[in-house]
């Protein structure tokens, strides 16, 4: 299960990224199409495939725990909302979180694009759930890099090769599970290719 997305916008190519933003005290919710939605989807849970950890080459050798804001940054569950918004700065909407004592807030990060979103624990305050959406524009390595920090720097072969056959569309829907996290890759309507990681108790 994951949080939904209703619109996801993308990114053609791989881009040097200015995201610092100043922060508004007055942070208010919006009404727009959010990219975190309301409800979840389902997917078969005996779907799911278990992956030893870090198998496989990684393809980024310089991933960071928390992203240096090149290209487009890919936060792991567990990072803090603080770091959050000190780099994207002030998100383009709020929503209550699906699941129990969740806030969602997602980024147009590059309208019409890219776009990010997170669910953060009221209480702690740390990404419970990391997504971003991407057309079959984007070039891989992009997508790959972004994947990877996402998932703490811990990408593997298995995962790759998943991704890869969901842009091949040799398959509609990938899922996994690495460590403590779990995982979907799947295709959207509009050509777009959605990931979502989430830690394995949220749901």
């Amino acid at each position: 299960m994951r949080i939904l997305i209703i619109a996801s916008y993308l990114i053609a190519g791989f881009v040097q990224v200015s995201l610092a933003t100043p922060l508004s005290p007055d942070l208010t919710e919006r009404q727009a199409t959010p990219l975190v939605s309301s409800k979840p989807s389902t997917f078969p849970l005996e779907s799911m495939v278990i992956f030893p950890p870090a198998l496989g080459e990684l393809i980024e050798t310089q991933c960071r725990g928390v992203p240096t804001g090149v290209g487009v940054p890919g936060f792991q569950p567990g990072i803090s909302k603080s770091d959050v918004l000190q780099m994207l700065g002030v998100p383009s909407g709020t929503a209550q979180g699906y699941w129990p004592n969740t806030r969602a807030v997602y980024y147009d990060l590059i309208p019409e694009q890219v776009s990010l979103g997170f669910l953060f624990d009221r209480n702690s305050e740390r990404i419970r759930q990391t997504e971003a959406s991407f057309t079959s524009a984007v070039d891989s390595q992009t997508v790959l890099i972004t994947l990877n920090g996402m998932l703490g720097c811990k990408l593997n072969e298995q995962i790759q090769q998943g991704l890869q056959k969901v842009r091949q569309q040799q398959t509609g829907r990938f899922s996994f599970q690495l460590n403590y996290l779990k995982g979907v890759i799947e295709r959207q309507k509009g050509d777009r290719i959605y990931i979502g990681i989430w830690e394995a108790d949220l749901h």
